[in-house]
């Protein structure tokens, strides 16, 4: 009896009660329900494009509780720490061979929040042994669509089916995206959504004949009668060049003055829409400190396999340059390399111009005026040899490795790792040149160096350079 009153005057208090039962059932909760609750009274402007995981640590989440994405762009929580440093690992153009599982592992040891993947991941028709070999990543990674994931490489592989498995194994609604990571926002292009100056080549057997049957499908107005509202035309890489002004150096087997079926890529694209809409909207965000974009196919680089992409740059880089783009991450060539920070030059595309006042340290940058655009094709499927040094340029290398970035408030701190590989180096002739063949390595030749006073599991600084945006 008397303690049936003790419960009853209990209950006459009902504050006390809730405070009793939450004591009782706080410890049955854990840290990803906690997570889950404060998520949704974050503030998002998206999406579907979330990678969920059951890591207590931080994930990327969908923060709007949407499986719909409007915009293909979305954020992470916890987007005021800017004091905790940001981990951001990045490299393109790997495959499945020993190095680049030995890549990815030296990259696994760097415990990244996030892994930027810049484009042709397995070089096969299917991803199944790069989904082997980074499921230990598979949560941090963020992709990039390259050739080689993508109809233009059919002959070895690629073809929409194996993009579309890649959009969906990485919950991505276009190829196309942005998110933010603290006070980080990341912007990912598509380049084979745009014109590129690398379809001058000789095609092969395969993607010959598919060209022949798209120029048979071409009828005298320069519509395409299979896909409706696309327009092609007939032009050669000369004139091409001369039409924008272009004084460009061309890796040898590219063609010239032969003729090739273009697809009429118009300036206003959606994705060109969308880059504009996604960086105004990041560059007067007060939260975001720095601006990471990244794409396959290199708007700059040293001259190697590939050209660089003389429209693509005429096009983007202005948008670049006006909202505050710090830095651009690209694949294609099988190089390392790093520019000074650029801007573009309206009078001459193919001379960017340098900021004067950060260039004579080459490595320390203070609010630099343009931005520093780096190749990372060094994932591990090949090495390409490099044929000139631009002025823009400050640091190359051949080897396999990836790029280091630490974000921590308002400093950028960037190295460029070389993961200790020797491999019997090919005396390229200028015929092998004309034919197409860049690959400076024998791959089945490369082995670790464990000659050099090392640990067979160290890593060489090839490049570090810092940015502030502090003083």
């Amino acid at each position: 009896m008397l303690l049936e009153r003790k419960w009853c005057t209990l209950f006459k208090y009902p504050a006390i009660f809730s405070v009793l039962l939450f004591l009782i059932f706080i410890p049955t909760l854990n840290f990803s329900d906690v997570l889950a609750l404060s998520n949704k009274s974050l503030d998002t402007t998206n999406d579907s494009s979330i990678l969920t995981t059951n890591s207590t640590e931080q994930s990327f989440v969908n923060t709007s509780g949407s499986t719909i994405n409007t915009n293909n762009s979305f954020n992470l929580p916890n987007q005021s720490l800017k004091e905790q440093k940001i981990k951001i690992v990045a490299a393109g153009d790997f495959g499945c061979r020993l190095v680049a599982q030995d890549n990815i592992k030296k990259i696994e040891q760097q415990k990244p929040d996030i892994f930027l993947v810049i484009g042709d991941l397995s070089y096969e028709p299917s991803m199944d042994c790069w989904y082997a070999i980074t499921n230990a990543l598979d949560s941090k990674i963020k992709i990039a669509i390259g050739n080689h994931e993508d109809e233009e490489e059919k002959a070895k592989g690629g073809s929409t089916e194996l993009k579309d498995s890649l959009l969906k194994h990485y919950n991505l609604e276009k190829s196309y995206y942005s998110f933010n990571y603290k006070n980080v926002h990341f912007l990912v292009l598509d380049t084979e959504l745009e014109l590129s100056l690398n379809i001058f080549k000789p095609e092969e057997e395969e993607r010959g004949e598919k060209k022949e049957n798209n120029d048979n499908n071409i009828n005298e107005e320069g519509n395409n009668n299979e896909l409706t509202g696309t327009k092609y035309y007939s032009t050669t890489l000369k004139d091409l060049l001369d039409k924008h002004n272009i004084k460009a150096e061309i890796p040898p087997y590219h063609l010239i003055n032969d003729e090739v079926i273009v697809e009429d890529v118009p300036v206003n694209t959606v994705q060109y829409r969308f880059v504009v809409n996604d960086l105004q909207k990041a560059n007067t965000n007060s939260s975001i400190d720095w601006i990471i974009v990244l794409f396959h196919k290199p708007f700059y680089s040293s001259l190697s396999s590939h050209i660089q992409e003389y429209l693509m740059r005429e096009k983007y880089q202005p948008v670049f340059d006006k909202y505050g783009v710090d830095l651009v991450l690209q694949g294609h060539n099988h190089i390392y390399d790093r520019t000074l920070p650029l801007q573009f030059n309206p009078n001459n595309i193919s001379n960017p111009i340098v900021d004067e006042s950060n260039n004579t340290t080459k490595n320390k940058f203070f609010n630099p005026e343009g931005e520093i655009f780096s190749v990372i094709g060094t994932g591990g499927d090949s090495n390409h040899i490099i044929l000139n040094h631009p002025y823009y340029v400050v640091k190359q290398h051949n080897g396999f490795g990836f790029l280091d970035i630490e974000i921590n408030g308002k400093e950028l701190d960037a190295k460029y790792y070389d993961i200790g590989y020797k491999c019997k180096k090919e005396k390229l002739k200028e015929k092998d040149l004309e034919e197409g063949d860049f690959k400076i390595y024998a791959m089945s030749t490369c082995k670790k160096d464990n000659n050099n006073n090392k640990s067979k599991d160290s890593l060489e600084i090839v490049d570090h350079y810092t940015i502030s945006k502090e003083r």
